[in-house]
Order: structure tokens, then C-alpha cells, then sequence
């Protein structure tokens, strides 16, 4: 059974999708999986082909749209000075949308916000949480999985790693990106520009501001639930070394972990292997979140 709903995420609204198992009791509570999609994927595109899949597996799935996506509404930036509120605690601003970028750091507080709202629901078991991530929603829950003692399992498929960092674990921004942090942070420059290194195949602005700082590689040193990792061979976005393979390579090897890799480019995942790596992962959570008989 799907349900639309409403997450509030920092005050703004989030679109989301809760699917319940048909045959879930009165009382009785499921292990659950939110699913996280990567840059510029809407929830729509989840909620109608992995959810409903993970959910006839007897799991609560929660989909959703970021800020500033698809059904979701934007957070509101205004280059106006902010009035007093009046007797019932509103302002009256004029303000911009901010709509289709790619904030790492803000869409990791959607992802918390969602895992707040799906722990919630009643028919949820709290102990039993997977997330399920692919393209850069792959390198949020590995992100996520590395700080948060809440998850238990994770499927993590051909995601977005991020900078490499140094040797002490850092990355730093390049002078060029600094620059232009500088004069947003100034009032200089009303808008992110589109970074010029972006892919045109690639919807929206990315924030360079915040690019890299997002650092899933140094996260995922500190996961230790069961992570399952699905590559492409032809992987275009930096290749393996900077999607799967560096996931794999980032994870302790005392986690348990499988690595898994199609034929194919990035985009096959959603496609030629969509069943085959919806099977991949719909065994890994009922391995390990399900309870043993």
C-alpha cells in the first residue's frame, strides 16, 4: 500500500512516499529501507519500480524528493533585510526559490529528516533500518552509515564518492571555487553560477561550496554494518576508482561487505540490470534486517 505524505525538512516541506506491506497486522512492526535517489532523481522514478519491489519483500519503504525538487518545496533565500515578526510570530519577505541544486550537506539533512520521520511510524521497527543509495544518493548513505549508529545494513550502488582526500583525511577547495564562495558570501553574486566542469548530462547546479566537504570516502571508514556495493564496469563518472571500487576500498575490511559489478555504463544500473540489482539488494536487507527463522 502506498501512501503520499509530508516530511518537514528545516521547516520546508518534503514530498515522500510511505509503502506498508499488504499483509503488515495490526500492531506488528517491519524492518524498514528509505531509499535516497542520486542528482536529479525524483522519487517517482522509486516509487514505482525499487519500492514497491522491496516493499512485496515484507519491508516499510519511504521515498522522497530533496529540497528544492520535483514535488518538494524549495527553501526561500532573500536578499532583504528580515522585519520584526508581528503578534503571531510572521514575516512578510520577498524571496527566491532556491530550486534544482545540488547541496551534499543539505540533502544529508533531508536524509536525516526522512530517517526521523520513517522511525516514527508505528508499523516501523526501529532496530531494523537499511538505506538503500544509488548515484550520488549511493555516496549519501554511505555517508550516512558512517555517523548515524541507526543503520543496520546498507545498499550503496554506483555512487558518488566525492574528492579523494589527503593523507589527514581533508580536502580543500580549489582558489577558483573560493573565489567565488567569497563574493556569494559577500552579496557580490546573487545566484550559484553552473560550475563549468559540471556534465552537461548532469541536471541543475552542483554547490561548489559544499562539494568538498562531502567526504563519504572518510565516512565510510567508519561503517560497520553489512554494505552491499553494486558497480558498473564502464562506469563514466570517474570511473570505478571514484564510485564503487573506492567505496569498497574505503569500508574496514572487519565489515562485512560484497562487492557487485554489471556490465555496462552508469545509467545500465536503472535500466539492463534493474532487476537483477533490485533482486541484488532486496536479499541483502531481508539477510540482515529480517529476523532469522
Amino acid at each position: 500500500m502506498k501512501k503520499e505524505t509530508i516530511i518537514w525538512s528545516e521547516g520546508t516541506r518534503m514530498a515522500a512516499d510511505l509503502f506498508q506491506p499488504d499483509d503488515l497486522r495490526d500492531g506488528e512492526k517491519r524492518p524498514a529501507i528509505l531509499l535516497c535517489h542520486g542528482w536529479a532523481g525524483p522519487k517517482s522514478h522509486l516509487s514505482s519500480t525499487y519500492a514497491p519491489y522491496f516493499c512485496k519483500g515484507g519491508f516499510v519503504c519511504l521515498t522522497f524528493d530533496y529540497r528544492g525538487w520535483f514535488e518538494s518545496d524549495a527553501r526561500i533565500a532573500s536578499p532583504d533585510k528580515q522585519p520584526p515578526p508581528d503578534a503571531e510570530g510572521f514575516i512578510t519577505v520577498r524571496g527566491r526559490p532556491v530550486r534544482e541544486v545540488v547541496d551534499p550537506l543539505d540533502q544529508n539533512r533531508d536524509i536525516n529528516n526522512a530517517l526521523d520521520y520513517l522511525i516514527g511510524e508505528p508499523a516501523v521497527d526501529p532496530n531494523r533500518i537499511g538505506l538503500w543509495g544509488s548515484s550520488f544518493g549511493g555516496g549519501h548513505v554511505l555517508y550516512v552509515a558512517g555517523h548515524d549508529p541507526r543503520i543496520k545494513a546498507v545498499v550503496s550502488q554506483v555512487p558518488g564518492m566525492g574528492p579523494a582526500p589527503d593523507q589527514n583525511g581533508f580536502a580543500a577547495p580549489a582558489p577558483q571555487v573560493q573565489q567565488l564562495a567569497s563574493a556569494i558570501a559577500r552579496g557580490e553574486i546573487q545566484a550559484l553560477p553552473r560550475p563549468a566542469e559540471q556534465p552537461e548530462s548532469l541536471k541543475g547546479i552542483g554547490d561548489f561550496r559544499t562539494m568538498w566537504r562531502f567526504l563519504p570516502r572518510v565516512a565510510a571508514a567508519h561503517i560497520r554494518v553489512p554494505t552491499l556495493i553494486i558497480d558498473q564496469e564502464q562506469e563514466e563518472y570517474g570511473g570505478r576508482e571514484n564510485s564503487g571500487l573506492a567505496a569498497k576500498n574505503a569500508i574496514p575490511p572487519t565489515t562485512r561487505v560484497k562487492y557487485h559489478v554489471f556490465p555496462g555504463s552508469h545509467y545500465d544500473i536503472y535500466e539492463k540490470n534493474y532487476r537483477e540489482s533490485g533482486k541484488l539488494a532486496r536479499d541483502w536487507f531481508s539477510e540482515h534486517l529480517m529476523p532469522q527463522s
